[in-house]
């Protein structure tokens, strides 16, 4: 009894020391592309006819590492989703969803992504480009492919 709480002990001192020394290393977790950069009142005015408010940032509730910015009219809102953490298995987990079918490939040089529309007309655009994670939803009634032009816009000023 007596050696393993030794040995446990031991391993949990090793992690505690290899957490601590890769953080000293200096490698910063990857951050979330700023959304409020990716699109613009203007860009969004010309999509959906309407008068747009300026992009608002602000933190997920239930993801502590995806930043949103949304826009709101009286047509409805439009938000752009960044996320910077696992963002490959977001990503694929995203597209496995048995509720975003039937889907459209937007794939393209450098990135993959696809876009849905729910049977209550919201569309969304879910794209993966480097270490980005980029999910557009609109959700203003507006006319079939929008969520696509605006994810198009946004994937060109991906780094």
């Amino acid at each position: 009894m007596v050696r393993l709480a030794f040995a446990s002990g031991a391993v949990l001192v090793s992690c505690v020391v290899t957490a601590s020394c890769s953080s000293a290393s200096g490698a910063a977790a990857p951050r979330p592309v700023p959304p409020c950069s990716l699109l613009h009142a203007p860009e969004v005015r010309a999509a959906i006819e309407a008068s747009w408010s300026p992009g608002r940032q602000g933190a997920s509730e239930g993801d502590t590492d995806a930043i949103g910015c949304t826009f709101q009219s009286s047509k409805g809102f439009v938000t752009v989703w960044s996320s910077a953490k696992d963002t490959e298995a977001g990503y694929q987990s995203s597209r496995a969803a048995p509720a975003q079918r039937p889907q459209q490939d937007l794939s393209g040089a450098g990135y993959v992504g696809y876009s849905y529309t729910s049977p209550g007309n919201v569309q969304e655009v879910h794209l993966l480009k480097g270490a980005a994670y980029i999910s557009v939803v609109v959700g203003a009634g507006a006319a079939p492919g929008t969520a696509r032009h605006l994810g198009d816009l946004i994937v060109a000023r991906l780094p």
